[in-house]
């Protein structure tokens, strides 16, 4: 089966019913074309992976197919963000930060204020893809324990760096502060040469998209402030 995934034609054959049921949303239109690649999973790796982390063949095979998948586009100009990424008027917002900071909540209050006008692009693992060097934000089938995704692509307009605080407030970081931030919240690929990819596209990222640093609680006035000083940038 090919799927397209942020334009990519991938092909991969689905065992189980979580990639099964999670990928069915990407599969291509043109079954015919020819994939940019491939992606396979041995039951070796399954087994190995479910006895690493005491998991059932469902999810390790659906973990390991992204793991390849990301694999795949570090080197064809892409790469995950950690985040919760949302798109209203064809932009895309991301939210980011450790696990608790506060990603899902925010995104659930941007689905509560914006209703049918959002999308829901990816809850967890959204790709960052350049398209003639402009960033794009995209949904991938890999969301996480939520199948919060879309199979969407959108002009990628701010990232925000979220921190739980009684109070709402905003401040836009400089590129020296936020790549170690965003570092943090990507995969960090072995290949020494996938690694300086994902630095030159993180250095392209940070020159094209402002990131701000959003101090929120969870209220309607902390997705106002964030989406109008973002739209606004």
């Amino acid at each position: 089966m090919i799927y397209s995934i942020c334009k990519f034609n991938v092909e991969y054959e689905p065992r189980y019913l979580k990639l099964l049921r999670r990928s069915e949303k990407y599969i291509a239109e043109d079954q015919s074309v020819t994939p940019d690649f491939k992606l396979f999973v041995s039951d070796e790796e399954i087994e190995a992976h479910k006895e690493k982390y005491n998991c059932t063949e469902l999810l390790a095979e659906y973990v390991l197919i992204g793991i390849k998948f990301y694999q795949e586009i570090i080197s064809r100009g892409a790469f995950f963000l950690h985040s919760a990424a949302l798109a209203v008027d064809d932009f895309g917002y991301m939210f980011t930060g450790p696990c608790g900071a506060g990603k899902s909540t925010h995104a659930s209050l941007w689905r509560e204020y914006f209703k049918e006008n959002v999308i829901s692009v990816n809850d967890d693992k959204p790709a960052i893809r350049f398209f003639d060097g402009v960033p794009y934000v995209c949904g991938t089938p890999f969301s996480g324990k939520h199948d919060i995704n879309s199979n969407t692509i959108v002009k990628l307009k701010g990232i925000c760096i979220l921190k739980q605080h009684p109070e709402n407030k905003i401040e836009r970081v400089s590129s020296a502060e936020a790549m170690p931030v965003l570092m943090e919240q990507t995969l960090r690929p072995e290949n020494p040469s996938d690694m300086m990819s994902l630095f030159d596209m993180l250095d392209k990222l940070l020159t094209k998209v402002p990131v701000y640093k959003l101090y929120c609680n969870i209220s309607k006035e902390a997705v106002e402030l964030s989406y109008n000083t973002m739209k606004n940038s």
